[in-house]
């Protein structure tokens, strides 16, 4: 699909199928993403061309939010690879976005549509996708976009001010993560970098694409450097305990996990990501963290186990443990449902711990006037309904019940707890194991889809750890 000219009308004269799709897509975004902010945004709705650089690797749904954040139109340059499924294509097709891998044969051929629609005063927006992580170096879209500003200005003769906008973005691909957050940075002005005498167009745009390239590359989301050093330590010593759970089953393994380090592609991985999509390695920190809580939490909960007491030894006690967690639930039901009223009571007066300035008679008799004044009306009540036999039954049943109720409570604390965590001990390890090897898996992905980045800057293995 060709960028034509009629794709690229002018801001005044925006298609009805982009402003409809526009409405869908902000209906969309206020259902999903309802706090999507950006900020200096006044800067980009002012009238003026402008090319926006957006350094998220995620092109596609960049490219949404950006629509959907502003009014003017924007025509989006995104790399091919996004356009795949029938909807994506579809929305792409109303919404004038077209593929631009930025090859060579691609720049000639947009060239000029570009150049027209920057002198309409519109709009335009570069994707470099994945490319991107390379910190826009290796990438020719950053050398497109400064030919773009610099001949616009040329042609223009100074009355069209082109200007460069790196747009930087904090943005969790997953529904239902923090709002979206956009910066539109300082705008890069080409009228300061036009040709000197005897310079032609394309040696003043390099001197443009070095300052491009550092705004680019210096994303005001990165996290600071101690915090990398703290995630790739934690990553470090997840691998490593994976790979002490394999290499435990082989004790001739030559090789020990503490010898092994974070590699340095890995390392690198972390500069890409902190350089263009900072929310990802605040989703691995968060991860990192709920599966660091999850294990403390099972160590916790094996330590109890373990110093509930010499009961477990005998598997006697432990059979008439779980007969009586089992078989003395229903009566310990009975007797909450009996004094359920009694306690709602004696709590809301603050009567189940002792007050320092009450006097803690006076508490006991407090506490004995309820729970005789609700034994009586609960035998009244009975007797109303079900006559004096019945009634007689349930007052020999309500002190009973009582102090079975509380030795339950004693019983559910040092033998229950302890009975089903030991129980569901195995499958909770079983889940640990799962949710590293899952939490590992995605990042081995992720480094083998950034394995071309890596051969562009000089990297080999794509593992971990070496």
């Amino acid at each position: 699909m060709d960028l034509q000219r009629s794709t690229l009308v002018s801001s005044g004269n925006v298609p009805f199928v982009y402003r409809l799709m526009r409405a869908v897509i902000r209906f969309g975004t206020l259902l999903l993403a309802p706090r999507l902010r950006m900020l200096k945004r006044e800067s980009l709705e002012e009238a003026g061309p402008a090319i926006l650089l957006n350094t998220h690797p995620k092109s596609f749904a960049v490219a949404i939010l950006l629509i959907a954040a502003l009014d003017r139109q924007v025509h989006c340059l995104v790399p091919s690879a996004e356009f795949q499924g029938v909807f994506r294509r579809l929305a792409c097709w109303a919404l004038g976005i077209q593929p631009f891998d930025c090859t060579p044969e691609e720049q000639e051929a947009l060239l000029n549509p570009c150049l027209n629609a920057l002198a309409d005063q519109d709009l335009i927006a570069i994707f470099a996708g994945e490319n991107s992580q390379s910190g826009f170096r290796n990438s020719p879209v950053a050398e497109f976009a400064s030919k773009l500003a610099v001949v616009t200005v040329l042609k223009g003769q100074g009355r069209i001010q082109a200007a460069i906008f790196p747009v930087h973005w904090l943005f969790h691909a997953r529904i239902g993560g923090p709002a979206p957050l956009a910066y539109v940075d300082n705008p890069i002005r080409a009228n300061q970098f036009l040709p000197k005498v005897g310079e032609d167009a394309a040696e003043a745009s390099l001197r443009l694409v070095e300052v491009v390239q550092s705004a680019c590359s210096t994303n005001v989301f990165s996290l600071a450097e101690a915090e990398i050093e703290h995630l790739a330590r934690e990553l470090e010593s997840l691998s490593r305990e994976y790979l002490q759970a394999q290499w435990s089953e082989r004790p001739d393994w030559k090789q020990r996990p503490e010898e092994l380090q974070l590699s340095g592609f890995a390392r690198r991985w972390f500069d890409q990501q902190n350089r263009t999509n900072p929310a990802r390695l605040i989703e691995l920190g968060e991860s990192l963290a709920a599966y660091r809580e999850a294990k403390r939490r099972h160590s916790l909960e094996h330590l109890i186990v373990e110093t509930s007491g010499e009961w477990q030894s005998s598997r006697v006690r432990v059979a008439i443990a779980w007969l009586e967690t089992v078989l003395g639930f229903p009566a310990a039901l009975y007797g909450l449902i009996n004094h359920l009223p009694a306690g709602i009571v004696l709590y809301a007066n603050k009567l189940f711990k002792h007050v320092p300035k009450r006097d803690p008679k006076a508490e006991w008799l407090a506490r004995i006037f309820i729970v005789l004044g609700f034994y009586t009306i609960q035998v009244f009540v009975v007797d109303f309904w079900w006559g004096r036999a019945v009634a007689g039954y349930y007052t020999l049943t309500l002190p009973l019940s009582g102090a079975y109720l509380w030795r339950y409570r004693w019983h559910a604390r040092h033998r229950g707890r302890a009975l089903v965590l030991r129980a569901l001990r195995p499958f909770r390890s079983a889940g640990l194991v799962r949710r590293r090897e899952r939490l590992l898996a995605g990042i081995d992905r992720e480094l083998e889809r950034s394995a071309p980045v890596a051969a562009m800057a000089g990297g080999h293995s794509t593992d971990p750890v070496h």
